[in-house]
């Protein structure tokens, strides 16, 4: 019988295929503006209490002729008080946990970097949480000093949809500057600094012709991921991309935006404390700690990262809302 033939070597044959030990891929939520919207207010207790003046009495004038204040020679003025009314927060603690085996450790390859990378990802969804709530906050018409409800060729992406009035001016604009108006009444005259418009929003808006004017005179470097200047109408533009899903282990996933269809555009204090205004806060009674602990029975280390904070809605009169500005 005729032998077998020699394997000869060839280039694939000569090395065996092992995992690269620079390289893994990953995914990770990304495009979260939380913090951004929320300024993070560090606190010292679990729960307190804070003032908030009284609206009313700050913008209430006794005649609308401006002398109200007017003191004749050898008078008294007239004396005010003011009042103030507590408002709380009760910070919770959010966190999660993850374990490596032993067994784990001894056969890990260095490429997936185990305590890291696990650590990582349930950080990744406490985070993902904290942008859900603070989203939910902003996206609640009743947390609002106003809102439109778009639907049908209102909506900016609708065939129907007239971009541009008769005198040539933006419908969309007319709806942003609707909102900054009521703001401004609502604050005693101050402008919403920060819209969120989500990115598939921004995509509709960077085609709009009544806009094109934005897009056409900005260079490409002060735009916001490429689709609107990151100043716009005096506000600084947030375009959040991060997404989540809810589907169970084994089904397709299936991406949601976090921020939806819609815009909010809102006052946010840069510097947040004494005798100031601003939409929300986030506030924060420890920063992030990571613990790990053993349990022996199960031979595995277990990591529990977690943060103590409470998401607090200080003064609606800051925000404005656009639901469902394209379909």
């Amino acid at each position: 019988m005729p032998g077998q033939a020699p394997a000869n070597m060839t280039s694939r044959s000569v090395h065996q295929s092992i995992p690269l030990t620079n390289l893994s891929i990953g995914y990770h939520p990304t495009g979260m503006i939380a913090e951004k919207v929320f300024s993070v207010f560090k606190v010292k207790k679990e729960n307190d209490n804070y003032y908030k003046w009284d609206k009313g009495q700050a913008f209430r004038v006794d005649r609308t002729d401006g002398y109200g204040t007017l003191r004749a020679d050898r008078s008294r003025p007239k004396r005010r008080n003011y009042g103030a009314t507590e408002a709380g927060y009760v910070a919770e603690e959010f966190a999660l946990e993850t374990g490596i085996s032993d067994r784990e450790y001894s056969n890990a390859d260095s490429a997936l970097q185990l305590e890291l990378s696990k650590t990582r990802r349930v950080q990744d969804e406490i985070l993902l949480d904290q942008e859900i709530r603070v989203a939910a906050t902003c996206l609640n018409i009743a947390n609002n000093a106003g809102s439109i409800t778009l639907s049908g060729t209102s909506q900016w992406n609708n065939a129907g949809f007239v971009s541009q009035t008769s005198g040539q001016h933006s419908a969309i604009y007319g709806e942003f500057e609707a909102g900054k108006d009521t703001i401004r009444k609502n604050t005693g005259g101050l402008f919403p600094n920060t819209v969120v418009i989500p990115y598939s929003v921004a995509a509709i808006m960077k085609n709009d012709p009544g806009l094109e004017d934005l897009v056409k005179y900005t260079h490409p470097d002060l735009m916001e991921q490429g689709l609107l200047p990151r100043t716009l109408w005096g506000m600084r533009v947030l375009i959040p991309t991060v997404v989540y899903t809810t589907s169970v282990e084994g089904e397709p996933y299936v991406g949601n935006d976090v921020w939806g269809k819609n815009v909010w555009m809102g006052y946010i204090n840069p510097e947040p404390g004494l005798d100031i205004l601003t939409y929300g806060l986030i506030l924060r009674a420890r920063e992030w700690q990571v613990k790990s602990y053993r349990v022996e029975e199960e031979d595995s280390t277990i990591f529990r990262p977690s943060i103590l904070q409470a998401e607090a809605l200080i003064a609606a009169d800051c925000g404005y809302l656009i639901q469902s500005a394209i379909a």
